[in-house]
């Protein structure tokens, strides 16, 4: 009996393991949705902090270009005339703002003894002779075609035209063999729009394309320049030398451009595009530029509250039908600014 009971209770050598237990089903469709919640907060955030990045870029590259581009322009534009005629109109002999060559660039010529074609000259979007290459041809990224504005005026000391290359203020020459002071070479300029890219022609930039020539009679022309500086060496009188290359950027990423011609007319101020201005029998002095345009962002945001449809000078500007989704989305800045010609004066009512 004794050895039976003994055996009875000897405990077992490998006991069963405790039960274990899991998620419930509930359980974890809980966990699942608080983690689709959570995840979706986070996504938002993301989302919200991309989009904010993004605005942030494309108002910064906007503020460059409104805060050093557009002053480099309003800054030449401001020396339009300096040291040449006495009023600006269409037909004035060395006029600031370039209008055509039969008035304002009487006897002048471009290096080679070439005519001085309309489409390196002041142009609004309503003059319909359109040029090619380098000249103007109207280029815009909207539904409305784009102007030129051509300036010019004397170098008042030693200075760089928009381009970056020297032009020479007043110095000595020789004239009949008698050492005289002459002034500063003329500096061209001219305002457009042109593609960095010619396979994106939706992607526009301001450029300017500068010349410079001198009216003066003198022994040697060459002397009146420096060899130094190539640019300012220049062979003959009434000859523009560089003037109708392709130029350099100013401004970067601009869609559209044009300009308006400011008159005061008794104590009315008036504003006509070059059409407008050329068609009038009794011409008023023009003393004043009003220029405005669409400048883009460096890159695309990520918003639906933008705005495909601007009013520029007057007009109501619309991005072309044909422009991209990507093209679409880029954050715009419209600049309007009036430019007093200073060097401009006005001719006495009769």
């Amino acid at each position: 009996m004794s050895t039976i009971h003994r055996h009875l209770s000897k405990q077992p050598t490998n006991p069963l393991p405790p039960t274990q237990q899991g998620f419930t089903l509930v359980e974890l469709m809980i966990s699942l949705v608080l983690g689709l919640l959570i995840s979706a907060a986070v996504m938002q955030v993301y989302i919200a902090n991309v989009r904010a990045v993004t605005l942030q870029e494309a108002g910064s590259s906007i503020i460059d270009s409104s805060v050093f581009g557009i002053p480099v322009l309003e800054e030449h534009i401001r020396l339009a005339n300096l040291g040449l005629a006495d009023t600006i109109n269409d037909t004035n002999a060395g006029a600031g703002v370039v209008l055509t060559q039969v008035g304002n660039l009487k006897n002048i010529k471009l290096d080679g003894d070439k005519e001085i074609p309309l489409t390196l000259l002041t142009n609004t979007g309503d003059v319909t002779t359109k040029g090619s290459g380098n000249q103007w041809s109207a280029m815009t990224a909207t539904d409305t075609p784009s102007g030129q504005l051509t300036i010019q005026f004397r170098a008042p000391q030693d200075m760089f035209d928009c381009e970056g290359r020297a032009a020479l203020g007043p110095r000595e020459v020789n004239i009949n063999k008698v050492k005289k002071v002459i002034d500063g070479q003329i500096i061209i300029e001219r305002y457009y729009l042109n593609a960095q890219d010619a396979s994106k022609p939706n992607q526009l930039s301001l450029y300017c394309d500068a010349g410079k020539y001198i009216t003066e009679d003198m022994d040697d022309y060459t002397e009146q320049g420096r060899a130094d500086k190539p640019a300012t060496v220049l062979t003959a009188k009434n000859r523009i030398k560089d003037l109708g290359d392709k130029g350099v950027v100013v401004i970067q990423n601009m869609d559209y451009f044009d300009i308006l011609l400011g008159t005061k007319e008794a104590d009315d101020i008036r504003y006509y595009t070059v059409k407008q201005y050329t068609d009038l029998t009794d011409k008023p002095d023009i003393i004043s530029v009003k220029v405005g345009g669409i400048i883009r962002s460096n890159n695309v945001v990520q918003t639906s509250e933008l705005s495909n449809n601007f009013t520029v000078l007057g007009n109501d500007v619309a991005l072309k039908t044909d422009a991209t989704d990507v093209e679409k989305k880029y954050l715009r800045f419209i600049f309007q600014n009036e430019i007093a010609l200073r060097n401009a004066r006005q001719k006495p009512s009769l």
